[in-house]
Order: C-alpha cells, then sequence, then structure tokens
C-alpha cells in the first residue's frame, strides 16, 4: 500500500479524476448558471464535491483497514509476524501469572498443614491423624 493511499485511502489516479470532473463540473455550472446564482452554483458544485471524497475516503479508508488486500506477500508475513509476537508476549505474561499463583498455592498449602499440626500436638494428639504416642490412627470414642 502506498503512502498517498494510505493517508488518503484513495489511489492518486482517482483524485486527479475527481478533481477533473469537479473542475468540468464548476465550469459548465459557471457557463450556464445566468444572474445572482452564476457565483453561488459553481461553489455548490465544489462544495458536493468536497463532501464526496470525505465520504469515498471514509469508505476506502475503512475498507482498507478491514481487508489486507493489496499488501504484498511481505508486507503480510510481517503483519502476521507482528501479531505472532504479540500473542507470545501474552502467553508469556499468562505463564508468568500462573506460575505465581502456583506458588501462593504451594505457601498457602504449607502453612494450612503447619497450623493443622500445630492444632493436632496442641490437643495432644501428635501429628494430624496418629494417636498419642505417634505410633497409630488415632481411635475416636463414640458415646452412645
Amino acid at each position: 500500500m502506498t503512502w498517498f493511499r494510505r493517508h488518503f485511502g484513495l489511489d492518486p489516479v482517482d483524485v486527479i479524476i475527481h478533481a477533473t470532473l469537479t473542475g468540468l463540473a464548476m465550469g459548465f455550472f459557471a457557463t450556464v448558471a445566468r444572474g445572482p446564482a452564476a457565483d453561488v452554483l459553481p461553489m455548490l458544485v465544489a462544495g458536493a464535491s468536497v463532501a464526496a471524497f470525505g465520504v469515498r475516503r471514509a469508505w476506502a479508508l475503512r475498507r482498507g483497514a478491514a481487508d489486507p488486500a493489496g499488501l504484498t506477500t511481505g508486507q503480510m508475513a510481517a503483519t502476521r509476524l507482528e501479531e505472532l509476537e504479540e500473542r507470545v508476549a501474552q502467553l508469556e505474561a499468562a505463564e508468568s501469572r500462573v506460575l505465581e499463583l502456583e506458588e501462593r498455592l504451594d505457601f498457602t498449602e504449607r502453612m494450612l498443614a503447619q497450623a493443622t499440626g500445630e492444632r493436632s500436638i496442641a490437643a495432644g494428639g501428635g501429628p494430624a491423624g496418629l494417636g498419642a504416642a505417634g505410633t497409630g490412627p488415632r481411635k475416636e470414642r463414640f458415646h452412645g
């Protein structure tokens, strides 16, 4: 895509044709119009031409942004490479976030296990799940 087309949305030939047709229409209406409309009518044609050019430009720029047609193979490859690099950066950021969450989860599990073990020892039961001597499973007594 050329610099001109990227900024104006149209090829230089299209712009020249548009300007030529506008000039011809202004000249035609300047010679045909008589009286007070002789000065106003060509200016109205010029205004309508500028408005039409703006609409054409906006439509062409919108279409050009959505459609990569007109890009050379190298430009398409560069665009695709740029998109892939952006995606890789996003995945690396997500991976670092997952690693951070895993570390937090491990820390929380260790703290929970330590707190559970301290409560069990304070109750006289030894490590969690073991009897008073720490040699076998604790036997629960039910009064019934």
